[in-house]
């Protein structure tokens, strides 16, 4: 399982391993968690009917009717269906197989405040967790239209589920999670991606590095011109950072009040800790917070 923040490099790192001969991760899945909230209104799984049921559901969820390979009801093993778990299993086999692949693997990253839930579907599961340095995803989700609009609400939206993540992941074995850095992936794409392959027990192959490229438009579909420009081409070590040259000073400090203790943990630069005018940018992010609030258009957004 890639998990990640939004906008810290989870579409790259599955799109990577995606490339692999052995692996298949579709673009998003995003039911997991929410069918498993639903308990017993799933049916009754030892019925055939309801079992059936199911995995038409799923194969309607709009997430997944976008994949390719596109599935259809006939190629899930319906019979393995006894839980809800072995339903995503073997939708996500059905996956892999038509992808001519054995492994299969999911990245959506609103996953990442349930990993509970994902551990107890899956207790033999192995979690990636990508982090990105937080100002560059608090700057980048304020250009999206489903994200914070104000920095500080988008690093304090980082931090709280970064650090939640890091509290998970590290109740289970070390061998089951491993953790890497955008930054270091976008450096030094072979060096992490081998580190990956190691914790995931599958050889590295030289076609992780670029055969992404050149399927990210199938894999991603509308959305790659959208939120995902970056996919057509070889990593940029420049998207390192960003923060630095357009983060005001003031707000380089709020960010150290904020999220300073996680950053260094991370092994992040500091930035400015201190400065004169950090007051009135506070002001001018309650001010923008509360307006973008008031006007807000409360009708359900679009699915994406």
């Amino acid at each position: 399982m890639v998990v990640g923040v939004d906008r810290s490099g989870t579409t790259l790192l599955s799109l990577m391993l995606d490339s692999h001969s052995r692996i298949a991760i579709p673009y998003e899945s995003k039911f997991f968690i929410r069918y498993h909230l639903e308990g017993e209104r799933l049916g009754d799984l030892s019925r055939e009917a309801d079992r059936r049921a199911l995995v038409e559901r799923m194969l309607a969820e709009p997430s997944v009717s976008r994949w390719r390979p596109a599935l259809r009801p006939e190629d899930v093993d319906v019979a393995a269906c006894h839980s809800l778990a072995d339903c995503i299993d073997a939708l996500m086999s059905a996956y892999a197989r038509a992808a001519g692949k054995e492994i299969w693997g999911d990245k959506t990253p609103a996953y990442i405040q349930g990993l509970h839930v994902l551990n107890a579907l899956f207790p033999e599961a192995r979690f990636v967790h990508i982090i990105r340095d937080g100002r560059d995803v608090a700057l980048s989700l304020m250009r999206q239209w489903w994200g914070p609009n104000d920095f500080v609400n988008a690093l304090r939206y980082w931090q709280e589920r970064v650090a939640c993540a890091r509290k998970m992941l590290r109740m289970l074995p070390p061998e089951r999670f491993i953790e890497l850095r955008y930054e270091d992936l976008i450096a030094e794409p072979e060096r992490e991606l081998r580190r990956v392959t190691d914790f995931l027990g599958v050889e590295f192959e030289p076609d992780m590095l670029t055969a992404y490229t050149r399927t990210a438009g199938e894999k991603v579909g509308g959305l790659i011109e959208e939120i995902h420009p970056g996919l057509r081409r070889a990593p940029d070590p420049a998207a390192a950072c960003k923060w630095k040259r357009s983060l005001p000073p003031a707000d380089q400090a709020i960010a150290h009040e904020i999220a300073g203790r996680l950053l260094a943990e991370l092994g992040y630069p500091e930035g400015v800790k201190v400065s004169r005018w950090k007051p009135l940018r506070e002001l001018y992010h309650r001010l923008r917070a509360a307006y973008a609030w008031r006007f807000a258009d409360k009708s359900p957004p679009p699915s994406a």
